[in-house]
């Protein structure tokens, strides 16, 4: 037997001893729990079964594959199952995870006041990330009552364990000014780069405003652009969507490109953004970068409509009343004026 294939069997081995004895440390499970995101037919068995047999950490991974379909069936009822059995545990990122679920789903799981329960106790425990998203809940009024001095708290705590998104948040709360909190434009254009610096994709897209204006900080056309670009990159909409306009319009010192300026709209579009779905439409009705489409044109302008685009809902509403106008009745055989 070769050494490689040798030392595989002995892994697996040692893998299967651990897991019948429920001996497997917390990074043994993870690198287990990465070997069953590729597929392998074994790590998942071998999770599966340490998830089975009461493992918190197995119970947990086993809700992220499920969730995210890697390694296993993507399933939000079974990830939900998971993370469930993780959460009552105390394991924070499960409960974190389980509100997500909760929050955001499109289905029969979506459950705001369970959402906003998990994140809570989660929150409450010191975990960021749900200090933040409790945090905005509580602003937005997601899940129950809006409270904005106890959103701020919230959004605080997080901030304070340097959580991006609580960075965000209470850079943007900075920016706005009131309710508590006073406003300083330097402070949240300094909050906002901390957060893009990790990767926030909002703050991104502020941050490339803030830039872009030399609002709090330095104006600079390069660094609007590439924060822009990087939080466009992320699938940000609003990013999307300024970025197509920055390209439309040659913004940023970047050379005018009609045809990119439409993919960046198209990107937009595509998540349901207002904006971007009536600019798309008014690109096909005059063949801005895409061939000329009455249709398509149409199909855009109604999505941007239906999304609450007022223009758009004012131009969908004359150009349905003309189609559906009645039309005068026919002259009747004969009855045409006769010289």
């Amino acid at each position: 037997m070769k050494p490689t294939v040798l030392l595989r069997v002995l892994l697996a081995s040692c893998l299967i001893v651990c897991a019948h004895a429920g001996a497997m440390t917390d990074l043994e499970t993870a690198e287990l729990a990465k070997k069953a995101a590729t597929g392998n037919v074994e790590s998942v068995t071998l999770l599966e079964r340490l998830a089975n047999a009461g493992e918190t950490l197995a119970e947990h991974f086993m809700g992220v594959l499920h969730l995210g379909g890697r390694g296993v069936a993507q399933s939000e009822t079974q990830a939900v199952e998971w993370f469930l059995r993780a959460a009552k545990k105390g394991h924070l990122e499960s409960m974190h995870n389980l509100a997500v679920i909760y929050e955001r789903s499109k289905g029969s799981l979506k459950d705001e006041q369970a959402a906003r329960s998990w994140y809570r106790t989660a929150a409450q425990k010191g975990f960021a990330r749900s200090q933040a998203r409790l945090g905005e809940l509580l602003a937005r009024g997601i899940g129950g009552p809006a409270d904005g001095d106890e959103a701020r708290a919230w959004i605080e705590k997080a901030s304070s364990q340097q959580e991006p998104r609580g960075q965000y948040l209470l850079g943007m709360l900075r920016m706005e000014g009131g309710a508590g909190i006073e406003y300083n434009v330097t402070e949240a254009a300094r909050l906002l780069g901390l957060a893009a610096a990790s990767g926030e994709r909002d703050a991104q897209y502020e941050l490339a405003l803030l830039n872009g204006t030399g609002t709090g900080l330095p104006k600079s056309n390069a660094m609007a652009l590439e924060w822009l670009e990087k939080s466009a990159a992320q699938g940000q909409p609003k990013a999307q969507y300024y970025l197509a306009r920055v390209y439309r319009a040659g913004l940023y010192g970047v050379k005018p490109d009609e045809k990119l300026a439409v993919g960046w709209l198209r990107k937009s579009a595509l998540q349901e953004f207002a904006d971007a779905e009536y600019a798309l439409a008014l690109a096909y009705a005059e063949g801005q970068g895409v061939p000329q489409d009455a249709r398509e044109s149409f199909g855009w302008m109604r999505r941007a409509a239906r999304h609450g685009h007022g223009e758009a809902i004012r131009i969908v509403r004359q150009i349905e009343g003309r189609l559906l106008a009645p039309k005068p009745p026919a002259a009747a055989p004969g009855s045409e004026t006769k010289q």
